[in-house]
Order: C-alpha cells, then sequence, then structure tokens
C-alpha cells in the first residue's frame, strides 16, 4: 500500500518534494490555496489530489485535513518557507512528526531568533526591534551605522534596506511600513528589526540533522550585489574561499539551530565570517533554495535532500552520504539597468555547453526590468557542473561576463 504524504503549499524549492515524494511511490495530496497552484509552480502532472484550504490559518489546514478523505497519512510536510510554522502547529495539534513548533516559529520571526542566539551565546548581531521611526532611531544610535533594516517575518530579502545616515533610516522606515503582506498574503509584522551590518563574504550553511546531530553539512560560497541592496548573484557548492574556516562556519550554523530546538531534518543557515569569526545572519527550517539543495548538493554529492527529508518523515533509514565529490555553480542572470527586456545576447553559450545542466529565463520579452533589490527581479539563471569548485565559479562567472541583457531605456 501506497504511504500517503501531504504537503503543504509546494512552490519554488517546495516542487522538488512533490517530485521525490512520487519517485518514493507515495501518493502525494497537496494542500493549496488555489486550485491552480500546481499548474503555476509546475508540479501538475505530479500528484494525486489537493486540498484547497487557506494555508495561513492553523485551524483552516486541521479541519480541512480532517473533512478530507485524506485525513489519515503517513506524513505532513511543509513545502514553502512561509509555511513551516503553520504546519509545524498542525502537526503539534494532530500528534504526528514535525518541526517543533518553537523551533518553527523562531525561523519564520527574526527577532525571535535574535533573542535567543543572545541569550544562548550564538555569535550574531547586535540588533534591537523596533516599532516606530523614533524606536529605530534610538536604536540606530545605540548600535551604530551602517544597519540594516529588514521585515521580521518575511523572505528572499524582501523590504531589506542597508541604511548609513539618520536621513536614509527615516526614508526607508517610510517605504517598510508600507509593505502589508507578502507571499501568499501573509501578514508582516508591523515590527521590524534593526541590525548591526556585518562586514565579511557571505555563506549558507546547508545542514541536514538526525537526533540533534549533524547527519550531513556543506558550505555554500554566495555572491551578492553591492548595498543598498543584497540579492544574491552566484551560489557555488562547496566553497571555494576560506575552506580552512570551513568547521567553524559549520559548527558556528550548528549553534544556531540547535538554539532555536531544531533537532531533524534540512536547514538552511546564512552566515557571514566577519573579523570575529563567523556570525549569524538567519536560520530557515527548509532546504536551501536557489536550486542549491535541489541541484548543487545533488550534483556535487549525489544526495536527494528531498528525499531524503520525506524518508525522515516516514521513518525510513537515510542515505546521507556522499556518492560523488565534484562541484555545481548558479549562476543568476539580471538587467544592470531600468527598462524594457529586449533579449539576452550570447544564449547560444548555455545551449552548446556540456557543463550547462539547464538555464531558465524567466522574463518575457516586453517585461519592465531593474537593477536587482530583491530575489524577484532576476531575470533568470543557469546552473554548471565541474569537477572542482574553482572550475564551477570560474565557468560561471566567465558566462554571466559574457551574457548582455539588452534593456531598451523607458522615455
Amino acid at each position: 500500500m501506497k504511504k500517503r504524504v501531504l504537503l503543504v503549499e509546494p512552490s519554488f524549492y517546495g516542487v522538488e518534494f512533490v517530485r521525490s515524494a512520487k519517485e518514493l511511490g507515495c501518493e502525494v495530496i497537496c494542500l493549496v490555496e488555489a486550485a491552480t497552484d500546481p499548474e503555476k509552480y509546475g508540479y501538475q502532472d505530479l500528484f494525486d489530489d489537493l486540498i484547497i484550504t487557506d494555508v495561513r490559518s492553523v485551524t483552516a489546514i486541521l479541519t480541512s485535513i480532517q473533512e478530507s478523505p485524506y485525513s489519515h497519512f503517513a506524513a505532513l510536510i511543509p513545502c514553502t518557507d512561509y509555511v513551516t510554522a503553520v504546519t509545524a502547529a498542525v502537526a503539534q495539534s494532530l500528534g504526528v512528526f514535525g518541526t517543533p513548533l518553537v523551533a518553527a516559529q523562531a525561523a519564520r520571526n527574526k527577532d525571535l531568533a535574535r533573542q535567543i542566539y543572545q541569550e544562548k551565546g550564538v555569535s550574531s548581531a547586535a540588533f534591537q526591534k523596533v516599532t516606530t521611526l523614533n524606536n529605530a532611531k534610538a536604536a540606530a544610535n545605540r548600535i551604530g551605522y551602517p544597519l540594516v533594516l529588514k521585515p521580521t517575518n518575511t523572505a528572499s530579502s524582501i523590504a531589506v534596506f542597508y541604511i548609513r545616515t539618520a536621513a536614509e533610516l527615516a526614508r526607508r522606515f517610510q517605504i517598510i511600513t508600507r509593505l502589508k503582506t507578502s507571499y501568499l498574503g501573509f501578514q508582516v509584522r508591523h515590527e521590524y528589526l534593526l541590525e548591526e551590518f556585518l562586514q565579511g563574504p557571505e555563506f549558507s550553511v546547508e545542514l541536514f540533522l538526525q537526533q540533534g546531530q549533524i547527519a550531513f553539512a556543506e558550505v555554500t560560497e554566495k555572491k551578492t550585489t553591492q548595498p543598498p541592496f543584497f540579492v544574491e548573484t552566484m551560489h557555488v557548492v562547496p566553497t571555494t574561499i576560506l575552506k580552512e574556516q570551513r568547521s567553524k562556519i559549520i559548527q558556528t550554523a550548528f549553534a544556531a539551530v540547535s538554539a532555536l530546538g531544531f533537532q531533524a531534518g534540512p536547514t538552511h543557515v546564512e552566515v557571514k565570517v566577519t573579523a570575529t569569526g563567523p556570525r549569524i545572519v538567519e536560520v530557515n527550517g527548509r532546504p536551501g533554495g536557489d536550486s542549491i539543495t535541489s541541484d548543487l548538493v545533488y550534483d556535487a554529492y549525489g544526495i536527494n535532500i528531498f528525499t531524503e527529508t520525506i524518508k525522515l518523515y516516514l521513518g525510513l533509514a537515510l542515505t546521507l552520504k556522499p556518492s560523488k565529490r565534484q562541484a555545481a555553480a548558479t549562476g543568476f542572470i539580471f538587467a544592470t539597468k531600468t527598462g524594457i527586456f529586449e533579449k539576452i545576447e550570447n544564449l547560444a553559450l548555455l545551449e552548446n555547453n556540456a557543463l550547462i545542466k539547464r538555464y531558465v529565463i524567466e522574463t518575457k520579452v516586453g517585461t519592465k526590468v531593474k537593477i536587482p533589490e530583491n530575489s524577484d527581479d532576476r531575470l533568470g539563471y543557469f546552473i554548471v557542473n565541474a569537477d572542482t569548485s574553482i572550475a564551477a565559479k570560474r565557468l560561471a562567472s566567465n558566462l554571466q561576463a559574457k551574457l548582455k541583457v539588452v534593456v531598451r531605456s523607458i522615455r
């Protein structure tokens, strides 16, 4: 008999859960906001049935499951960052396996996480939660410029601002308070985080825990745009830089997820290595997006984190030992000015290269584009494989330099 898996709102990276569950021979039931979601996110041929519900509401999800033909199931798994805490609450109510609610809530609410890091001695950033501009000004004077202003419960670098002066703080604070809802209509809290700006190269740590211990870990090197925005332009697995600090970076990430209460499954931890060592930017209670987990980790090590996560939820034996040791990178394509997107020159470089796993152009001709302010502003991406991370990074960098985005100025 097939094991029944309930997947809550698969989208973006979460589509890999649908694909992996089907490959494991599971019956796949997706809880979604709208019947059009499978086609929208590209898994229309991979599920067995849908439950339409309000994925923002614990009560709605509980009721929808209990009133459906699928009230008996083997696993309940969140498949997008925004539903991790809601799904954890549902799992707790039903008494089934899931992320501890306190850990999921802390990962979704950056101020709670920062408070826990402070209490438990995890290396992080000076911070203060603020609700008014006066609060923010006082906090800025205490922490010192430059600063980062961000919402407490969004993702994808949405409304994350680099602040250098009091005048900039006033202007950006006015903008951030206009943000009322985020992805799927989740409410943006009217409490904001003002943080010390951490100087240093940025990484993410892809962790998989079993019984509170590290079962798999790798460090992803990141390239980002320059302030005032922090949009990731490249990921490389494994890192080519600061290899001598790899162990310290991983241990800092592990200290953070442990402090929040994570015990099992995947987490994606963002870290900066400063002059005083690795410090936590944030913890995400999910696999890494941006093709990091779905492609780069798999291509470099042969480990499918999504399959292993489903097996964890089903109580099956896991396979987290690398079957190979290679490297991979994702390069993002973006506009260098505001205007109307016309074309990308030299795309043939992506079509005629055996080292290119795939490429995706996500922007249509005639669309207004701009210099990226968050990850939604990227125009597309490509994934390269190579024997070494240095070779993967070099190839991705060369391709980014040669792909010319043609943008027509707006008059």
